[in-house]
């Protein structure tokens, strides 16, 4: 069994949830475009993206997730690098994001979310979506309200990169794995 292989079988024994599911797939899809952009490991920055959330269902509360998560993934033996980045890709943890994967992780979480809900809307997906749809589904504050418009910012920020850059680069990324997100 390969390490991606591994993962997804960790991924589905803990997450039931067809949407949670879909959402780590596009986060590792993100995660894998910026390792090439960023010259990282493809197969730990797409792991660290796959994982982030996999505790979710079983440790909903801020105190759980994903403190307990990483508990298992150690057991399991993944790297101190990954695990670093999940406890990061929040900022209720405390932990600050001092990788490149780290950050790229937090810059990606939240703005997979708002792509996939934006791409539900549309006829075709995410043949036609730009980052200037994208800007103007961050200013309708009553669509994917739940997305925090906050970390996007900052993961932008964290980042170092223009928002065009960002929201193409995941776009594009996202376009590859349509299938995979029921799209």
């Amino acid at each position: 069994m390969t390490n991606r292989e591994q993962s997804l079988s960790l991924l589905h024994e803990w997450v039931s949830s067809d949407s949670l599911r879909k959402h780590c797939y596009a986060v590792a899809a993100a995660m894998e475009a910026y390792a090439e952009k960023y010259s990282g490991d493809k197969d730990a920055w797409w792991t660290a993206g796959l994982l982030h959330d996999f505790d979710y269902e079983k440790h909903p509360t801020l105190e759980q997730h994903p403190v307990e998560g990483v508990k298992i993934l150690r057991e399991k033996g993944y790297s101190e690098e990954i695990i670093q980045a999940i406890l990061g890709h929040g900022n209720h943890t405390g932990v600050a994001r001092e990788s490149m994967m780290a950050k790229t992780l937090f810059a990606v979480d939240e703005l997979c979310g708002l792509l996939v809900a934006l791409a539900k809307v549309k006829p075709d997906r995410f043949e036609s979506m730009t980052s200037t749809s994208v800007e103007k589904a961050l200013k309708k504050k009553e669509f994917a309200r739940a997305i925090s418009r906050e970390d996007i910012e900052q993961g932008i920020k964290d980042l170092g990169i223009a928002r065009e850059e960002h929201f193409i680069l995941i776009i594009s990324a996202l376009r590859k794995i349509t299938k995979e997100l029921g799209l």
